[in-house]
């Protein structure tokens, strides 16, 4: 039983990160992606705090608080991926700048694919693979899908959209059967380092204030930076971990604590700042 539910962990996974870049991909358009290029200064502060600041912050992190081995290795990861498939959802109930958010997601997602294969192997010099191995995993489960996403889109917009509604729906399942794999695989172990979740709301708390401060008084700024720098990209660090760090499972677990944690945090934060705009 437990070499059934450890296939559909592997599985679930990777139906996770592939619907969500197919489903992302079926609803963009060229001009959505484009858009944030034209802001240089947000974007350059953009990439300063989520490839900069929040890196920094999470190294000085994991220094200063005692935590496990996967913890550890979970946070790096974590800190070193932006660009979450969610952000445009989070900046729509805050009526932030959807239209922005989408091209910065976008633009935070191809910085993390090619800035992760080099910096995970410095930062973690006990991983599995080599920054080649880690470059040929991104692109293949997540660049290329969203690639051939955003093709159909362009020249079977009727076709993409129908399209789209099947990916949700498989990457929904993906996530319900994730969680509940988890939850069966490695409950004993979240139990154990149950401690760890006031590391992760510290880690998600220091990475938003960090894009609320890079933001500046541009409230859709603000609004956007803090939702795409507090968030991080949970598929892409799960994807990794489960790649480069198989022997540690908890590197893979905080990748998807975090994400409940922050769409935990981000929702009554987005709801009550829709209210001021």
């Amino acid at each position: 039983m437990d070499k059934i539910i450890e296939i559909a962990f592997g599985f679930s996974m990777l139906g996770f990160v592939i619907g969500s870049m197919v489903t992302l991909g079926l609803g963009l358009t060229i001009t959505q992606i484009i858009a944030p290029y034209k802001k240089i200064k947000i974007v350059l502060l953009a990439l300063i705090a989520n490839f900069i600041l929040v890196p920094i912050f999470a190294f000085f992190l994991v220094q200063w608080l005692p935590m496990p081995e996967g913890v550890r290795i979970g946070l790096i990861l974590l800190s070193l991926s932006g660009g979450a498939p969610f952000i445009p959802l989070i900046v729509a109930v805050a009526k932030g700048d959807v239209g922005g958010s989408v091209g910065l997601m976008v633009l935070l997602l191809l910085v993390t694919i090619l800035f992760m294969p080099f910096a995970v192997p410095f930062l973690l010099p006990g991983t599995l693979l080599s920054a080649l191995d880690i470059a040929k995993v991104l692109v293949t489960i997540m660049l290329i899908p969203l690639i051939i996403a955003l093709c159909l889109n362009a020249y079977l917009p009727n076709a993409a959209n129908c399209l789209q509604s099947y990916t949700r729906k498989i990457t929904g399942l993906s996530v319900f059967v994730l969680i509940v794999s988890v939850i069966y695989l490695y409950t004993d172990v979240i139990v154990s380092h149950v401690d760890i979740l006031a590391v992760l709301v510290l880690f998600f708390l220091g990475a938003a204030i960090i894009g609320a401060f890079m933001g500046g008084r541009s409230n859709s700024a603000r609004v956007s930076l803090v939702v795409g720098t507090g968030l991080r990209n949970p598929p892409v660090a799960i994807l990794v971990a489960s790649q480069s760090f198989s022997t540690e499972p908890m590197a893979a677990i905080v990748p998807l604590l975090l994400a409940i944690v922050a769409v935990l945090m981000l929702l009554p934060w987005a709801k009550v700042v829709s209210r001021s705009v």
